[in-house]
């Protein structure tokens, strides 16, 4: 049996002090102890090794919001360097080129109906008659009028020929006595030395010529006056019966009306008329569309106001081909926030469309662009085009990146900043993806 005998610490101290002091000889060689060693040096490598991988794996992994999907639950499109169009989807409706509305111009009561609504009418064909006895009661007082007019024109002119001619004679009589006193004094006053003519004669003679050359300057003046009223007279009488043979043009223009012909060749779409039924003076009685000659009708959003002009295209896609409108009006006003534009086709050939089809149109607003695109889709709403989930080349996850679009269509946005051609984007909707960094597919990408 062992028996273990404790020592003092002062006594152990003692023993290993002496244990310490080795004698050595001449051939000995003291060796210290060394702190790096090989091995030392290889585990702390290694250390420092899981150290920098478990810092690495958790600023990647642990700070890094992961999300694990399935690949097929996302829609991925590829950056590509493609031309850009930038235009909106616009619904619009098929309507005759030329329409023109027929009004009762005078109204009146309906006495006939020539045609029925929807028969193909060329222009100048009657297609309603009307009665108004009023209408024609004022194109006979017109008339009235107007030989009234005409009956008190020519009595004027008539009297004015009168009094010009009476007036004309009185000068030739004056200017007769005047010579006629002239040449009878110059016979006479030689032989008043002989006695043959009297003193008094003579005055008698010389009295009356000064009496006629006296009548001279008014009768002249008279002439001249006379002429002067009565060619101002005729003139206001001329432009009297001028406006009274307006009047009658008018009037029986107005007598015309109450025949409503087709103003040009088309068909009759609309027809409100019955035979025995009144119509207000105005009052729509019916339209008339040019076939064969088509234009479409479109409400654009206000939003585009300032950028859709006079002159831009748009392309419609009829039966499996594309067609070529262009803007040919814009409307003034907005209603219901949106405004109105009139489109026509382009080139020689239309396509086979009729009154009242509805087409969706992709009208452009800006001039083709060539750049990077990108696949539009619910991305960018949930993002506002701030930034986007870029799948890695392996396929495996995608990674949010901060990038900058431009312009945008219904079919792609324009790539300003943050993406490169060929690299993959997930386009499908962010909502389930919003607080998250990284997604990581479930069996690759």
């Amino acid at each position: 049996m062992a028996i273990l005998v404790l020592k003092p610490k002062e006594q152990l101290d003692a023993q290993a002090a002496d244990h310490d002091e080795v004698v050595l000889s001449a051939m000995d060689q003291r060796v210290e102890r060394r702190l790096v060693t090989p091995l030392r040096t290889a585990v702390a490598a290694g250390v420092v090794l899981l150290v920098a991988l478990t810092v690495y794996a958790y600023l990647e992994y642990g700070l890094t919001r992961t999300l694990t999907v399935g690949a097929e639950r996302v829609t991925v499109s590829e950056v590509a360097y493609d031309t850009f169009r930038e235009y909106i989807p616009v619904t619009g409706n098929v309507v005759p080129r030329t329409t023109v509305y027929l009004d009762a111009v005078e109204g009146g009561q309906i006495t006939a109906v020539h045609v029925e609504e929807g028969a193909l009418v060329t222009a100048g064909q009657p297609l309603v008659t009307f009665k108004n006895s009023n209408l024609e009661l004022q194109v006979i007082g017109a008339e009235a009028q107007l030989t009234e007019q005409l009956n008190y024109l020519s009595t004027t002119r008539q009297n004015f020929e009168q009094s010009r001619l009476r007036n004309q004679r009185e000068l030739i009589d004056i200017e007769y006595q005047i010579d006629r006193l002239t040449r009878d004094l110059a016979r006479r006053q030689p032989l008043v030395s002989t006695g043959g003519v009297t003193k008094g004669q003579i005055d008698d003679l010389e009295a009356e010529l000064t009496r006629y050359r006296g009548l001279r300057g008014p009768v002249e003046q008279q002439v001249r006056l006379d002429e002067e009223f009565g060619a101002n007279q005729l003139v206001r009488m001329s432009e009297a019966l001028d406006s009274m043979n307006k009047k009658m043009t008018i009037a029986r223009d107005n007598l015309s009306n109450l025949v409503i012909v087709a103003p040009i060749d088309g068909q009759l779409t609309s027809l409100e008329a019955n035979a025995g039924e009144s119509k207000a003076r105005g009052q729509r009685v019916g339209q008339v569309d040019e076939l064969d000659a088509f234009k479409v009708s479109a409400f654009v959003d206000e939003f585009y106001l300032s950028r859709v002009v006079v002159g831009q295209l748009a392309e419609v896609e009829i039966d499996g081909e594309s067609y070529e409108l262009e803007v040919t009006k814009e409307y003034p006003g907005v209603r219901d926030r949106q405004f109105e534009i009139d489109l026509k086709f382009t080139g020689d050939t239309q396509p086979q469309i009729r009154r009242g089809q509805t087409v969706r149109m992709r009208l452009e607003i800006g001039q083709p662009t060539d750049t990077l695109v990108l696949a539009n889709g619910a991305f960018y709403d949930d993002t506002g085009g701030q930034w986007v989930f870029v799948v890695d080349e392996s396929g495996d996850y995608a990674v949010r990146r901060d990038a900058r679009f431009g312009r945008r269509n219904p079919e792609g946005v324009e790539v300003l900043d943050g993406l490169r051609e060929g690299e993959r984007v997930i386009t499908s909707g962010y909502e389930s993806f919003e607080r998250f960094d990284r997604l990581q597919f479930n069996g690759g990408g």
